[in-house]
């Protein structure tokens, strides 16, 4: 007969043991911190391209890859800010894209950012991470207005006048180029229309997909 001192101790053996292998299990299981932005990106390959045109995968590639660039540097730490984030990235395309890539942005917008909410915690890491601040629809059209605003006054007055835009020159075109809660797509494809994009400063692959986009007309985001 097993005593039971004995019993115990040979329990709280097994105990630490079953421990240790889960925990090994868990590290063998947990994906290297460097490799968070090509994880992202091949789930949400996975997840959304079956409903996307090749033109809305390529863009959505383009602007989630710019943005997990963002935000993996290391001053954001495990603690992802999505609006921030998301304004970084759409400063960073700025006149770069052509109008075009953003109504996509605009139509992909909902189901980009569930995907975030969903994934971004998942993701298999020893210290996971978190999201603040995610996008309402308001803070949203917001964001993305001004940018075009931006873009749009450098259409009228070109590259060289950027240091002279004024914050009230911004919000008077954001508010012009907004329709009943929604971007007026044909205003701002007349105020970016001037706007030349430097192909060469591209790779081929965003080329290819810059003059796919260029072939989309306003009636295209209706």
């Amino acid at each position: 007969m097993v005593k039971q001192g004995h019993y115990a101790k040979s329990s709280r053996k097994k105990m630490v043991r079953q421990f240790k292998q889960h925990h090994a299990q868990h590290e063998a299981r947990a994906i290297d911190p460097l490799k968070i932005k090509a994880f992202l990106l091949v789930r949400y390959h996975l997840t959304q391209a079956k409903r996307q045109r090749v033109v809305v995968q390529k863009t959505m590639q383009q602007f989630f890859g710019n943005w997990l660039d963002l935000a993996t540097a290391p001053e954001n730490g495990q603690i992802w800010d999505v609006t921030a984030l998301t304004k970084q990235t759409l400063q960073l395309s700025g006149y770069q894209v052509p109008w075009q890539y953003y109504a996509i942005l605009n139509q992909q917008f909902s189901g980009w950012q569930d995907f975030l909410l969903k994934e971004v915690p998942a993701v298999p890491l020893e210290d996971r991470l978190s999201l603040i601040k995610s996008l309402t629809p308001t803070t949203w059209l917001d964001s993305l207005s001004q940018q075009l605003a931006v873009n749009g006054l450098i259409g009228t007055w070109g590259r060289e006048h950027l240091a002279q835009v004024t914050a009230e020159q911004v919000s008077q075109l954001q508010t012009s180029l907004v329709k009943d809660g929604h971007i007026d797509w044909a205003a701002v494809a007349a105020v970016c229309a001037p706007i030349q994009i430097d192909l060469a400063s591209f790779d081929q692959g965003v080329q290819g997909l810059i003059r796919r986009l260029e072939k989309l007309s306003s009636n295209d985001f209706d």
